[in-house]
């Protein structure tokens, strides 16, 4: 059998499957190697590289010297490494900012819960005084039975104070909580 000469500069310019098996074969180990200079995972140094395969095929990159080819193989690794690099960063700082804002608005879902909350219990402890006590223990998350049991009375009793103390609480707090969130908390 014959031995195979090496690929001439116009051969690998036709990009056919010969040419991209030669280019592929001769310069991929070498610049995945060259990736790592700058990417710690070799994964991502592989995906740049093949970027660049795919780009100088799809585009049929002309050349006019076998040494104009590689410097541009590994200006290509060096330059889409460093554009990985500034994405990465783009993506992290971006997941940061996300994180703080997640962050501020937990905190200041949990400031507005206590607000709530404190309007919700200075409205109760205005309401009559076992009106009061039954909606404590509607807090508690109590069933009418346990209510009932709770302070000796029937649990007729508490569900018509649980109506009562509704109303009240309705008429007391609907200019300062949001009727939504005050049907959430009061849904008994």
């Amino acid at each position: 059998m014959p031995a195979k000469r090496p690929l001439s500069l116009d051969d690998i310019l036709r990009y056919d499957d010969a040419a991209v098996k030669f280019l592929f074969e001769h310069y991929y180990v070498q610049l995945v190697v060259f990736a790592k200079n700058w990417l710690p995972d070799i994964e991502d140094c592989k995906d740049v590289v093949q970027e660049i395969f795919i780009h100088i095929v799809e585009y049929k990159e002309p050349f006019d010297s076998l040494g104009k080819l590689k410097a541009y193989l590994y200006q290509s690794v060096r330059n889409r490494c460093l554009k990985f690099l500034r994405h990465e960063e783009v993506k992290q700082r971006y997941a940061e900012e996300m994180r703080a804002v997640s962050e501020e608005a937990y905190y200041l879902d949990r400031m507005l819960e206590e607000e709530v909350y404190v309007h919700l219990m200075n409205a109760i402890d205005a309401l009559p005084p076992q009106c009061g006590r039954v909606f404590r223990l509607v807090l508690e998350n109590k069933s009418n039975q346990e209510i009932a049991d709770a302070l000796s009375i029937s649990v007729e009793t508490v569900k018509s104070y649980k109506k009562e103390g509704k109303a009240l609480l309705y008429k007391h707090l609907k200019d300062i909580i949001p009727m939504a969130l005050l049907s959430v908390w009061l849904s008994c």
